[in-house]
């Protein structure tokens, strides 16, 4: 059985080295992600009938000699159903979230809010360009930890992009402090944290005692930090910028978006009351409402079914609250037709937005779940116990992650939502199988770099391509603009997040 799992081992690896190879040449992800896991369970699937007869214990099995057709076929069934169904299903809670979240950004986008909020910051900021791309900047990152989906990004960027540009902002400074401000938001999105609460490689983290509030603390903390740094950043470009006066013109046709739609279907861009700025951060603040006295409280005692803290939000309750205050304080709610057509023109295009977003995750789930329920066990007897130092000195593993952060780039392998969900697979077992418990190492080592380097550095990433094409500023230059500062993010993040969850 050991040269058996070296071999299947040697496989699973060598399967996983040209997945990343067909992503970082710029491959479809859910091509890729289709291939391995269905590569994976194969190879999976050799093990569990090898282990079935290996294991066979004719007293435990009413005298018969051996596993029989039937009892192979519902082991390999039973894993194609683990792999392709159960992975799925188990990420429906996710989806539904992902849905409604892109759902309420795009009724802030299509409703006029947005546009409206971040016309009043530049309106306040007067003529002055420095204080205009702060706070823009800072309010755009706000925005974003509420709102989520590629398209309600690509739809606020191009209000944010043109005037700031307009105002002579230089291309890499635009996009840049763009990039940085979608990326601070997205730690305390539940759109986001889903992705991981969801999937199985990380989901138990979610129930360890105490997770929650260190989670909520470190987010937060990861959240400010990254709008200091994000403020450092554009502090530093304008103070070095060559081109500070270079303007560029808005057209008209960037400059009027149309946003609500009347009893016909037209859609006429009408003012907003200033009212309904407080509509994108309707879920934050009744999360934090019920968040923050948690935090000051004793844990529930759920073995005696005796509360000590407030029951929190459904994140999708919190979203349908958004949803219906946008609609009704823009005038979308007047007449049944208004808000039939504005209802379903916003759920469509919410939907339409994360659709490939959905497909890929969905896929992710397929791998993950072959990899930690099939191949993890191939994993464990092949290095009998090789890795098990990770466990007993995790901070070395952090330096590793750190240093190597930018290898998040073009959905690289520390990008766990690309070929690093492999990288993932691989440790989750290991560092679940500590003998001292579960703890949340997996989640430090994975969470922080989809944020600090793929959403703010990475040229493949949906909006960040959406940018630089919009804006005509060239990929290299980007991701020299803003890789440092992202991968200096990226280390005091995690380095914060091992002190509060880890220690």
């Amino acid at each position: 059985m050991q040269a058996l799992a070296i071999i299947l081992a040697v496989l699973l690896l060598l399967s996983l080295i040209t997945f990343v190879y067909y992503l970082m040449k710029g491959g479809n992800l859910i091509i890729g992600l289709t291939i391995i896991s269905v590569a994976w369970f194969l190879f999976g699937t050799i093990w569990s009938v090898t282990d079935l007869v290996h294991a066979w214990d004719p007293a435990v099995h009413g005298g018969v000699s051996g596993p029989g057709f039937f009892d192979v076929w519902a082991n390999i069934v039973g894993n194609l159903n683990t792999v392709f169904s159960d992975g799925p299903i188990g990420y429906g809670t996710t989806t539904a979230i992902i849905i409604f979240a892109s759902w309420f950004g795009r009724v802030v986008v299509d409703t006029g809010i947005a546009k409206a909020l971040i016309r009043k910051v530049v309106e306040l900021s007067g003529s002055r360009q420095l204080v205009t791309v702060c706070l823009v900047s800072v309010v755009s990152a706000l925005i974003f930890t509420s709102i989520f989906g590629p398209g309600s990004v690509m739809a606020i960027g191009a209000i944010i992009l043109p005037i700031l540009l307009s105002i002579g902002v230089s291309k890499k400074i635009a996009v840049g402090s763009f990039m940085f401000s979608v990326a601070a938001g997205m730690y305390v999105n539940t759109g986001y944290s889903s992705q991981f609460s969801g999937n199985g490689l990380f989901s138990a983290i979610w129930d360890l005692p105490g997770f929650i509030s260190d989670f909520t603390i470190w987010t937060w903390l990861s959240f400010l930090i990254h709008v200091a740094i994000m403020l450092g950043y554009i502090l530093f470009n304008f103070h070095f910028a060559k081109d500070k006066v270079k303007a560029w013109a808005m057209t008209s046709a960037e400059a009027s978006d149309d946003y609500e739609v009347d009893e016909n279907g037209e859609s006429p861009e009408k003012p907003v009351s200033n009212w309904t700025f407080i509509v994108p951060f309707i879920p934050i603040i009744f999360g934090l409402v019920i968040t923050i006295p948690n935090l000051f409280l004793p844990e529930n005692d759920t073995t005696n079914n005796v509360y000590h803290r407030f029951v929190e939000f459904a994140p999708i309750f919190l979203f349908i609250v958004g949803i219906f205050f946008g609609l009704l304080l823009t005038g979308n709610l007047k007449s049944y037709k208004k808000a039939v057509a504005m209802t379903q023109k916003t759920l469509f295009n919410g939907f339409s937005d994360v659709a490939l977003l959905i497909g890929m995750l969905l896929m992710m789930n397929c791998f993950s779940t072959a990899a930690n329920k099939l191949a993890a066990p191939i994993f464990q007897q092949a290095l009998n116990g090789g890795l098990d130092w990770i466990n007993d000195y995790p901070w070395i593993i952090l330096i590793i992650f750190i240093a190597l952060a930018p290898g998040a780039l073009f959905r690289g392998p520390f990008m766990v939502w690309g070929s690093g969900i492999a990288v993932a697979s691989v440790l989750g077992p290991i560092i679940a199988s500590n003998a001292s418990g579960l703890t949340p190492l997996l989640l430090v080592l994975f969470y922080v770099q989809p944020v600090a380097i793929t959403a703010q550095c990475c040229p493949t990433q949906s909006w960040g391509m959406w940018a630089l094409s919009y804006s005509k500023l060239e990929p290299n230059v980007y991701i020299k603009t803003n890789i440092v500062w992202g991968w200096v993010t990226c280390g005091i993040v995690m380095a914060l997040g091992y002190l509060l969850l880890m220690l």
